[in-house]
């Protein structure tokens, strides 16, 4: 299952084997149903329970047996629990062992919704501290489909473009680029949710085509969008920000 909520992201099924890559925002992998095999160029290989790894780090997760969660926090919300707290140990940029891992895992198994394993796992809940990314991260997730240059926002902010893309980093956690690329996945997602093909769902999010879009999942993910359809997901869209007209 794939689902998205206001504050985050979350796929729990199987294995699907992916190539290393590096995601957008932030994500915590806990192994459900057992450890799963961790592979970064700076750490290794290594069995973990759970690892949680910083936007747009290079890694590879692999699940030996049964189930993985994959929780994706929106970079544009402040974090219930700092991450770097949340790890009982850390792993260069990484962090391993979530403290509430066994909780995460247990409600996973025992088919909690997503909301209840969000709390589990303390995913961020506020608006960034700054409003005034926060206002402009609500825009860009409710019109994802529009083209938001840099210099045009930094303007409107009265700010330098370097000031900006700092103080949105700062923020966030991410880029502003890689922050309009995840309000553009998650806007596929809502469409196939909705019954539209990928083609669709591609263009009316703002990929400029749909080898653009392939590329962008690839590397946000590690796995091709056809992989995960193949492998029998299903969607589970609420609450989430609807598009402006």
């Amino acid at each position: 299952m794939v689902w998205l909520r206001p504050d985050h992201a979350g796929y729990l099924g199987p294995n699907i084997q992916v190539r290393q890559h590096a995601a957008a925002v932030d994500v915590l992998n806990v192994g459900v149903d057992g450890p799963l095999v961790f592979e970064s160029a700076a750490v290794g290989s290594v069995r973990l329970r759970s690892v949680y790894a910083p936007a747009r780090a290079p890694h590879r997760v692999l699940v030996p047996e049964g189930r993985v969660l994959l929780l994706f926090p929106d970079p544009a919300c402040r974090p219930a629990v700092d991450p770097a707290d949340a790890m009982s140990e850390s792993l260069g940029v990484f962090g391993a062992g979530h403290r509430a891992q066994a909780a995460i895992a247990a409600a996973c198994r025992d088919g909690a919704v997503p909301e209840s394993i969000g709390r589990y796992a303390r995913v961020r809940t506020a608006p960034a501290a700054d409003p005034r990314i926060a206002r402009l991260a609500e825009s860009i997730r409710h019109a994802p489909d529009r083209a938001y240059r840099a210099p045009d926002v930094a303007a409107l902010l009265g700010l330098s473009t370097s000031h900006f893309l700092r103080l949105f980093a700062r923020a966030t956690g991410t880029t502003f680029r890689r922050y309009q690329q995840w309000a553009r996945l998650r806007r596929v997602v809502q469409g196939l949710a909705s019954g539209h093909d990928l083609t669709r769902s591609a263009v009316d999010s703002g990929f400029a085509s749909p080898s653009h879009f392939s590329d962008t999942f690839r590397h946000t993910f590690g796995l091709s969008v056809t992989d995960l359809l193949h492998a029998g997901v299903r969607f589970d869209v609420s609450d989430v920000n609807p598009r402006s007209e």
